[in-house]
């Protein structure tokens, strides 16, 4: 039910992302009142939505696309190249890959432990500047204090004076037991390994390098230094990313090396001058690196790596930024949708993904359920962080969103209408600096920070997952109160983009209904079917905006006009006429309910549509015994009728055809 409100709502979704439903009182959240109104954010994707989808990479290759294909789409424009030749890359790349895994003030490192030893044949090497200065079979634990390096093994320290404002390496050689070296105790290293033990990172190949944050290098501050995973071979690198599960078709896992390798690689080349020690991250800032844990249940993803030694994705002469994420919820993203610092590039690109919401996705479409009481409390709360302003504006009648094209929210402007004053959430913190204007960010955060401050107090509370996410249309109307008998109904018509209102943020819930507005919430009721030919009425305007739609009511029977050449679209509907039109679209079902109208005559034509709807319940009448019939029609009443016969599919005759949009599906 989900995606078919996503699609109702717009032609494709994002968001990282979400798509921001209408005002809907027929849900309640969680333990609160049935009849209490709600917001609720229909939501798809996982992550930042730019550049390759992984979840989106998995349904193409299971309908049978290359790696090729798989990055052909998600890259728009490239060439997949050898590395040979870009940057300082070769095939070997003989200086290395340096990550970063930690920044912290000391860590252990040994070789791997069995019955309580060290396995046979392990030595730690420490070098300083380079120069090996001393080895050790045991576990060696390198801290840094007052410009001194300590390396301690057994108790004593290893380095001694050697070690003051030295760059420390400490390096394992393999013995028979393996060729990895455990980083002990490592707090902020992959969550892996055996959780009674700690968090632990092991790491083969290369050497880990400690250098500290006096000699720079954007290593920490004071006493601390970064831990590095130096020296590493492009394909080795590769080898430790763990992005995507193992078990997923080969060919999502070739793409998935090449776009991880591309990024690595445009990445090392984008940071050659900025005076790092290290050339990535360890984690989502870059790509996760999870090292010889991750190599230990290699499978196929190490036979994908060698399947694409060395190739990366090329644009223009230069590698590509190659973007990913988990999903785009069905809709990739353009990265100033996203960024505040984001530049557009003409390999990424904001397009619908029909194989983003495949079945293995548990990101293609989620939704949060909040009270509308709730959301005006946590917007009245939020306090921006830079102005001190509060919003106050009491209770949401509208929000309006004018979103990209990508349906991200991060810098949409948002309007708010509410019972004590209409506003923009405005501002943007990036980098420091304030951007003047009226962003969705603050407004996920106002909506993140109340529901997660609830939860922390006890509540039953979902926060938004993303930062990331779409919204695709008007929240509620400004003349539509949420205790109003058409509260609900003009609300359900909005979800299935039956009505937009007669102007933005107007209902016209009073007003007259015409008969071209009646056949257009008919028709749109209908689903929009393409008629066969025009209506013959010659006064319906070509390309009106009703004209598809008294054709269609014209050849399915619903209508004969008020003429047999005028269908007379201005003129206002009659509450006889409209029961009329409805009984036909429900394709004329007999009845032989009894009425209490005494303003409703046996023979009249309207008649038999009228018993229908009593019968049904679409209609109670104006009063107990009268139904009005020749009373004019409001914009209000009719969408009554439709939200009740939307919840009716008994009221419709055997075999008719119900419409997508029914409220029972």
């Amino acid at each position: 039910m989900i995606r078919q409100q996503l699609r109702r709502l717009c032609s494709a979704v994002l968001v990282a992302s979400l798509v921001l439903g209408v005002v809907d009182a027929t849900a309640a959240a969680a333990g609160g009142d049935p009849d209490e109104p709600t917001i609720t954010f229909f939501g798809g994707g996982f992550g930042h939505g730019i550049g390759m989808s992984q979840y989106g990479a998995y349904g193409r290759a299971v309908a049978g696309k290359s790696y090729e294909e798989i990055l052909a789409h998600y890259y728009a424009g490239t060439t997949i190249d050898s590395v040979d030749g870009y940057g300082p890359f070769s095939a070997d790349t003989p200086d290395g890959i340096d990550v970063l895994i930690d920044i912290r003030s000391s860590v252990t490192v040994s070789p791997p432990i069995e019955n309580g030893s060290p396995q046979a044949g392990w030595e730690i090497a420490i070098e300083a500047d380079g120069v090996q200065i001393a080895t050790s079979t045991t576990p060696v634990t390198a801290t840094y204090s007052g410009g001194h390096w300590s390396a301690l093994a057994g108790g004593a320290d290893l380095c001694d004076d050697r070690c003051t404002g030295a760059v420390l390496s400490v390096s394992v050689v393999p013995g028979q037991g393996g060729t990895h070296v455990v980083l002990e105790e490592f707090e902020n290293g992959p969550n892996i390994g055996n959780p009674s033990e700690g968090r632990q990172g092991a790491y083969a190949r290369g050497r880990i390098v400690l250098q500290p944050a006096a000699l720079g290098g954007g290593c920490g501050t004071g006493n601390q230094f970064c831990v590095i995973h130096g020296d590493l071979d492009l394909q080795d690198y590769v080898r430790g990313i763990a992005e995507i599960p193992r078990s997923w078709p080969l060919a999502a896992q070739r793409a998935q090396a090449v776009a991880a390798r591309s990024y690595a690689v445009s990445a090392v080349i984008r940071r050659a001058d900025n005076g790092l020690a290290f050339d990535l991250y360890d984690s989502t800032q870059d790509q996760y690196y999870a090292g010889y844990f991750d190599e230990s249940a290699c499978g196929n993803w190490c036979d994908a790596v060698a399947d694409t030694d060395n190739e990366v994705v090329v644009y223009d002469g230069e590698v590509a930024e190659t973007f990913y994420s988990a999903s785009n919820g069905g809709y990739s993203a353009e990265p100033p949708d996203v960024w505040a610092s984001g530049t557009t590039r003409p390999y990424l690109r904001a397009e619908p993904d029909e194989f983003d919401g495949n079945d293995a996705n548990p990101y293609a479409a989620k939704e949060y359920v909040y009270t509308l009481a709730d959301v005006s409390r946590w917007l009245n709360q939020y306090i921006d962080p830079i102005t001190g302003d509060q919003l106050h504006v009491g209770t949401i009648r509208s929000i309006e969103i004018d979103a990209p094209p990508s349906g991200r929210v991060t810098f949409a402007n948002i309007s708010i209408v509410g019972s004590e004053k209409s506003t923009q959430v405005e501002n943007w913190l990036a980098g420091g600096s304030v951007t003047e204007g009226p962003y969705g960010f603050r407004f996920y955060t106002a909506i993140r920070q109340g529901c997660l401050a609830d939860k922390a107090a006890g509540a039953d509370c979902d926060p938004l997952r993303s930062t990331n996410f779409s919204v695709q249309s008007v929240i509620s109307f400004a003349d539509v109160l949420y205790d109003d008998y058409f509260y609900r109904p003009v609300q359900w018509m909005t979800v299935e983009g039956i009505t937009t209102g007669v102007s933005p943020g107007v209902f016209g819930s009073d007003d007259s209904s015409t008969r071209a507005q009646v056949a257009t919430f008919l028709w749109r009721f209908a689903g929009e079917p393409v008629p066969g030919g025009p209506s013959g009425f010659g006064d319906v305007v070509e390309d009106s905006y009703y004209e598809d739609a008294v054709s269609w009511m014209k050849e399915r029977g619903i209508t004969t006009g008020t003429t047999p050449t005028e269908f007379s679209p201005g003129q206002t509907v009659t509450r006889a006429q409209a029961a009329t039109f409805l009984w036909r679209f429900a394709g004329s079902p007999a009845t032989t309910a009894e009425i209490s109208f005494t303003d409703v005559d046996d023979d009249r034509f309207y008649t038999e549509a009228v018993r229908w709807m009593v019968e049904w319940g679409i209609t109670t009448g104006t009063t107990p015994t009268t139904f009005s019939p020749d009373d004019p029609l409001t914009r209000a009443q009719i969408a009554t009728f439709l939200w009740r016969l939307a919840g009716t599919p008994g009221a419709f005759a055997d075999g008719a055809t119900l419409p997508d949009a029914m409220r029972t599906s």
